[in-house]
């Protein structure tokens, strides 16, 4: 059986040149592309919830399949929890990339309101901010039976608005596209500029050669690493760099 072409672990290099703070401008390459991979992640997991989510919306609706209607609103809320870490928040942990300045008029409307349903109703309660419709109402009642009266609350909560779906997948399809094209233009940098080393410093490849990985170990099985090293011949890699 013949062993897999050799993976190198870029992170690991690009912590090592901070820590002997050489080749910064590398390094923060190197970890801004992994940054914007995992933000590009966020969003293709945010559209796999929104095509759930769609696919349970066909199935003819039963108000008594309280089962159903919870993973309607489960599938929404990690739709929107998702695009909106992906496109607004950053942490300690991962930088942010902020896209409304490549949103049209309209995507930023969108996004607000997206933003706002995930700050000011699922997050946190609230009626959603700029959200036009109405995602929960809860009022204190007093109810009659007869000559008997009883204080209650009564509570009603949105669990999917089907014009909400809609928007929400426009606005992260189109976030999911332009969040790739920084991603691969990220990459294009990175193998300019470790193209440009190699060919100034002849020993440049043993630096990278200190940070071999096993990428079946890494991905958990053998199939997943194949599968991600496939993932290099339809777009998730720019350029070529030797390791001779």
């Amino acid at each position: 059986m013949t062993a897999p072409d050799p993976t190198y672990n870029l992170s690991a290099f690009a912590d090592r040149f901070f820590a002997e703070k050489r080749l910064i401008p590398l390094a923060n390459q190197i970890r801004r592309a992994r940054d914007l991979h995992s933000l590009s992640t966020d969003l293709v997991m945010a559209m796999e919830s929104i095509d759930a989510l769609e696919a349970e919306l066909t199935v003819p609706a039963d108000p008594d399949d309280h089962r159903k209607l919870i993973t309607e609103s489960a599938l929404l809320n990690n739709a929107l929890v998702l695009y909106v870490r992906a496109t607004k928040t950053e942490s300690k942990e991962r930088g942010g990339f902020d896209l409304r300045t490549r949103f049209g008029d309209e995507e930023k409307i969108v996004h607000k309101e997206l933003s706002d349903l995930r700050d000011s109703a699922i997050a946190h309660f609230g009626s959603g901010g700029s959200y036009g419709g109405e995602w929960q109402a809860e009022l204190v009642i007093l109810q009659f039976s007869g000559a008997e009266a009883k204080v209650g609350v009564v509570t009603r909560r949105q669990t999917v608005d089907r014009n909400l779906v809609r928007r929400a997948r426009q606005q992260i399809e189109t976030a999911l596209n332009l969040m790739r094209a920084v991603y691969y233009e990220k990459l294009a940098e990175i193998t300019a500029s470790i193209e440009a080393e190699a060919a100034a410093d002849a020993k440049f490849s043993e630096e990278i050669h200190r940070h071999p990985l096993n990428l079946d170990l890494f991905m958990k099985s053998a199939d997943a690493a194949d599968a991600a090293r496939g993932s290099f011949g339809s777009g998730y890699a720019m350029g070529s760099v030797s390791h001779n």
